[in-house]
């Protein structure tokens, strides 16, 4: 397979390896979990310097495709998805768009009175009146983050008759509700998983999580969605998009 390379090309032969490791990644010639090849197998198979491979492989690390155990070897990743992007969508919406197939597990959906927190993220009154939601939300059938959602009883009336364990709770706001999301305020910290949660999510006591809480608004900045999402941090990554403000 070494006559992949294009050694007459302006891109370095580490680069071309890097390439090359990535697609086999993506297309899951290389699964996650498995061993992946040493430095000496993919000089041999690349007709190329350790060294050489060594810049691939650093590449393959810090894009989270591979990752090292010291004194047992180097395994293929499970693919991380972005907890931010730069639109808003909900769960179902990104999963599809990565081509793997969304669903969820009801845990609860309950009509109640708003907590303090929940009244102020949704401008409402102490006792108004709200749906709570917790749903565990799986891609492919792997538990991938538990979500604890609120939304104002008066906004979305019977929302509790809904089967919110096939359809999407955006396209329910938007196609029943006529609710528009349009923008959201989030923050992000970073957790370690409770006894609750690591048994939703098969993760063990204490494993990494990561935590946003997100209210969703309308374009009339009215708020619509409350909601508490804790992600595996094996399995998601936070990325933000920055840009110089003008002086």
């Amino acid at each position: 397979m070494a006559d992949i390379l294009r050694r007459d090309s302006a891109m370095p032969l580490h680069a071309q390896i890097t390439e090359a490791l990535q697609l086999q990644i993506k297309a899951g010639e290389l699964k996650a979990g498995e061993n992946f090849p040493s430095e000496r197998e993919l000089a041999e198979r690349f007709s190329v310097s350790r060294m050489t491979v060594r810049q691939a492989l650093l590449r393959l690390r810090s894009d989270g495709l591979i990752y090292r155990e010291r004194g047992v070897g180097t395994f293929v990743a499970n693919r991380k998805i972005d907890v931010h992007t730069r639109n808003l969508s909900g769960f179902s919406e990104e999963m599809i768009s990565l081509g793997l197939t969304p669903s969820s597990r009801v845990l609860q959906l309950t009509r109640e009175t708003a907590a303090e927190r929940v009244a102020q993220d949704l401008d409402l009154e102490p006792d108004a009146a709200v749906f709570h939601l917790e749903r565990l939300r799986l891609a492919d059938d792997e538990p991938m983050a538990f979500e604890t959602t609120y939304l104002s009883a008066h906004l979305c009336p019977q929302l509790d008759s809904v089967d919110l364990t096939v359809n999407s709770l955006y396209e329910i706001l938007t196609e029943k509700y006529n609710l528009q999301m349009h923008h959201a305020a989030e923050s992000l910290e970073a957790a370690a998983a409770t006894r609750f949660v690591a048994a939703q999510l098969d993760i063990k006591i204490g494993a990494p999580v990561l935590v946003v809480h997100r209210v969703v608004y309308s374009e009339a900045n009215q708020p619509i969605e409350s909601a508490h999402t804790t992600y595996r941090a094996d399995r998601y990554r936070a990325t933000f998009y920055l840009s110089k403000n003008a002086l």
